[in-house]
């Protein structure tokens, strides 16, 4: 009797797995045969679609950048490569004077675009201030004259990280009279002409948001999680 009910238990426990088995099997046949993609509140059934294209668009730019390359916007695809390649690049803008950075991964289903992922706008804005020839050739182009010319070259190549300090030398050591045009102008001329055309692509209303580590990790994850969702209904 022993031996005939651990029997009837092993086959019990055999029969439970089987219908596990069988129902596991009939869900997926069930999710292949009505395959849709929820987005935005609306259906999409994948049957209909021809292509799937996952899609990334970013611009990271930071100092280092080729003055031509400021603001370059790349769009190319998501993949493992391209993710490990914005790791690099956010990397490299952390440690940068200055730098700007927007993300974009998104998904194409023929002709649909599904965004997967927006990062947030971070920026740094340049705070180093400097007289060099850019700043000295557009100030003779306002009427500076040889004595203050001369004179501003005492504080030639010191780099400024107050940029009261700076304009209070500048001012000083030109004998300029004190202006609305130098309060609104010697600031930006002293951030270098690659910091003035990075300042001129900067909305006025975007806020200093900073890139930090945690945020880097963040970013990847997201752009993994991106990733994932093209690879399930691809």
């Amino acid at each position: 009797m022993k031996i005939l009910d651990l029997f009837s238990k092993l086959v019990f426990v055999v029969c439970l797995i089987l219908l596990f088995i069988a129902v596991d099997k009939l869900s997926i046949i069930a999710v292949k045969e009505s395959p849709f993609y929820e987005y935005n509140g609306n259906k999409i059934n994948l049957n209909m679609v021809k292509t799937v294209r996952p899609r990334i668009d970013y611009i990271i730019t930071y100092q280092e950048d080729d003055y031509s390359d400021l603001f370059h916007k790349y769009s190319t695809v998501l993949d493992e490569n391209e993710i490990n390649n914005i790791k690099k690049f956010l990397e490299l803008a952390q440690k940068s004077e200055f730098y700007s950075v927007k993300i974009n991964a998104y998904m194409m289903l023929d002709k649909e675009k599904i965004v997967l992922y927006n990062s947030e706008d971070f920026l740094k804005s340049p705070s180093k201030f400097v007289v060099d020839d850019y700043f000295l050739n557009t100030l003779r182009k306002e009427g500076l004259d040889e004595f203050q010319y001369k004179n501003l070259l005492k504080i030639k190549s010191i780099i400024y990280d107050d940029s009261k300090k700076f304009f209070e030398d500048v001012i000083s050591y030109a004998k300029l009279k004190d202006s609305i045009w130098m309060r609104d102008h010697i600031a930006s001329l002293g951030r270098s002409s690659k910091a003035n055309k990075f300042m001129s692509h900067i909305p006025k209303e975007l806020k200093t948001k900073e890139l930090k580590s945690i945020d880097i990790e963040d970013v990847v994850h997201s752009l993994k999680n991106a990733y994932s969702q093209y690879i399930g209904i691809r």
